[in-house]
């Protein structure tokens, strides 16, 4: 069959003069830069020039994933490996086709094209098949099936696939970095750190593991720690700006001002560069404009992407790389670089552009953060100037609309600051300033209502008092609700001289939502009290109870995460019965966070002292006493 078709190719060839008549006019397109001309010749001209791999290909070095993926599906679904022929022509077109012998090509782009139109699923389906099927035996393959399983979210899954490829290849250090991600995911730091410090040992060049060991140590407010982490990261991979913000905020958070700008700074500067707004690629010999970044010097003088620049200053730019082009078009600000741009349609077009200063769109991010330490280090006037510099280069940018919500609740402007606020989805910091900005308005009960959203959606670890500026907000905000936590502390004590006990315990129970640490240690003490005193309260009303018998089979059920939510919405309801806090101490115990298991436990014994578990429960504290000194 391989003879027949080798005679067919090698009959056309004679018949048709040469490979451009049948499709190599198309690459031809292509490898000159015509991009478009290309795709319009391989659509157009049919069966006789139709050309999938070279579709596939040209369609995702452009971007254009949709149309990808059916070339792709054809590419993967038909290949076959390929022996060269010996007769030149047939040779170069089966190049030309993108024929190879290594499958994998196709398949990366496949699953690349899946990812990139968010098939996440159908992408790590395709790239399983590969693996399981074609090349079962290869390490590399199963580190990419682990990390797609990451991307999906399949952490099990993904730590089989990563265990398969250590067991093919015991020194892959890619590998443990996968496992070691995907254990972290699982919040399973033990084994997550042991992963990841074996791909350290491996390759000690490599800044992944120690980047994913400074996120799994944030998680656990072990800063100290992370900042360690983070400053391996910044060693080994300076010039990534990503990598300095991570640094910066955490010194942030330990209130760490001044170090996290010095940090920041040198963000900032990577961001920030002379030259004439536009990314550029090497295709086909030549560089090519892959964007045009908005008010800068390149969309002022017109450039489009898809423009091909055959010359800078005068000099042919054919087989330039991507360096030598960026250092030639950068240069000092105002003056000037003169591009020959190709476009189609058009003639050769000269360009004179006038160099200018640029910060990049993502340099949002650092002047966010830059801008909040400024704001807790009591600089105001610089926080605002940062946050207004965020906001302009990305409106859409969390930390830009977070630093000017703040800056704006700084200067009084509270209806701008509630409509930047709301648009952070998911930070506990937002709902803080959010509650605090309802509260200076004197809208009372939207503060209340979500300040206690904050208590019942946000964990111990996120509402950390290791945070410093956070709960530097939280502090300034309960100090707002005093006087209606006192209102309430009054109400109770007039209810229960009274002898209506069930109405004192709902004005407390409402006080403690928003009571400070020193206040709630005060009403807890209050509310048992009444409760020895008069046992028959201590009855969990409905809405309490179904929170805890949700709890409870999640618990069952492995999902302490979950568990513990729930019984914190029964607390919450009923913050005098004593079991629940016994419940939620077990729950943090399993999931290791033993600051919070031992402080439940104690307020159940202080709930209960004459509990028949209360030897059980003290022994407890204990133990956890003594992981905590272990590290464990």
């Amino acid at each position: 069959m391989r003879k027949l078709i080798l005679a067919c190719l090698l009959l056309i060839v004679i018949l048709s003069g040469c490979i451009s008549n049948y499709y190599g006019a198309g690459w031809d397109f292509y490898n000159q830069g015509q991009t478009e001309k290309a795709i319009q010749y391989f659509e157009e001209k049919g069966t006789t020039a139709e050309c999938p791999n070279c579709l596939c290909k040209i369609y995702s070095d452009i971007g254009e994933y949709e149309k990808a993926i059916k070339n792709c599906e054809y590419a993967v679904n038909s290949w076959r490996p390929v022996t060269l022929t010996g007769y030149s022509d047939i040779d170069r077109m089966l190049r030309d086709n993108m024929t190879t012998k290594d499958k994998s090509f196709w398949v990366n782009r496949l699953v690349d094209a899946y990812s990139k139109t968010g098939q996440k699923e159908r992408a790590l389906e395709t790239w399983k098949r590969y693996t399981t099927i074609d090349i079962p035996n290869d390490s590399n393959t199963f580190v990419t099936l682990a990390y797609h399983y990451v991307e999906n979210k399949q952490y099990d899954e993904a730590i089989v696939a990563a265990k398969r490829a250590i067991e093919l290849k015991s020194d892959n250090a890619v590998a443990y970095n996968n496992l070691g991600t995907a254990y972290g995911m699982k919040k399973q730091y033990d084994e997550a750190f042991k992963a990841l410090k074996k791909a350290i040992e491996i390759d000690p060049k490599m800044f992944n593991p120690y980047d994913w060991m400074g996120r799994f140590l944030m998680e656990q407010n072990a800063y100290n720690e992370a900042i360690e982490a983070y400053k391996k990261v910044v060693e080994l991979a300076p010039n990534n700006p990503a990598n300095l913000f991570n640094l910066a905020n955490t010194y942030r958070l330990m209130g760490k001002y001044d170090n996290a700008i010095e940090t920041i700074n040198k963000a900032i500067a990577l961001q920030t560069f002379t030259g004439i707004g536009s990314p550029m690629a090497i295709e086909s010999g030549y560089p090519v404009v892959k964007g045009v970044w908005e008010k800068s010097p390149a969309k002022k003088a017109d450039i489009l992407a898809g423009d091909k620049i055959i010359k800078i200053d005068g000099k042919s730019t054919k087989d330039w790389n991507i360096e030598k082009v960026v250092q030639t078009v950068r240069g000092t600000a105002g003056s000037k670089v003169v591009l020959t741009v190709e476009r189609k349609g058009e003639e050769k077009i000269e360009k004179t552009i006038t160099r200018e200063t640029i910060i990049t769109k993502e340099a949002a991010l650092s002047f966010g953060l830059r801008s909040l330490a400024y704001r807790y280090k009591g600089s105001l006037e610089a926080a605002l100037t940062d946050a207004e510099k965020a906001y302009s280069l990305d409106s859409s940018n969390d930390y830009a609309r977070l630093s000017l919500g703040a800056a704006y609740l700084d200067r009084g402007q509270y209806d701008e600051s509630i409509k930047l606020l709301s648009q952070i989805k998911y930070s506990a910091t937002a709902r803080l300033l959010e509650a605090t900005t309802f509260a200076k308005q004197g809208k009372t009960k939207l503060a209340v209502n979500s300040y206690f959203s904050i208590m019942d959606a946000y964990s111990e670890e996120e509402l950390s008092s290791k945070n410093i500026p956070q709960t530097n907000d939280r502090m300034a905000l309960l100090q707002i609700f005093k006087p209606i936590v006192k209102e309430h502390r009054d109400k109770a004590k007039s209810f229960e001289l009274k002898g209506q006990y069930k109405e004192a315990l709902s004005e407390l129970s409402e006080a403690l939502k928003i009571a400070d640490e020193t206040e709630a240690q005060e009403m807890q003490e209050n509310i048992f009290s009444m409760i020895r005193k008069n046992p028959l309260l201590a009855e969990v009303p409905e809405d309490a109870r179904k929170y805890a018998l949700r709890g409870e089979v999640l618990l069952k059920e492995g999902n302490f995460e979950q568990a513990a939510a729930e019984f914190k919405k029964a607390i919450q309801i009923a913050p005098y019965a004593a079991r629940l806090y016994y419940n939620t101490a077990l729950i943090n115990a399993e999931l290791k966070k033993y600051p919070e298991a031992i402080r439940n436990m104690k307020i159940y014994l202080n709930a209960a002292p004459d509990a028949p578990d209360a030897r059980a429960a003290k022994d407890e504290i204990i133990k956890w006493e003594f992981m905590m000194e272990k590290g464990k």
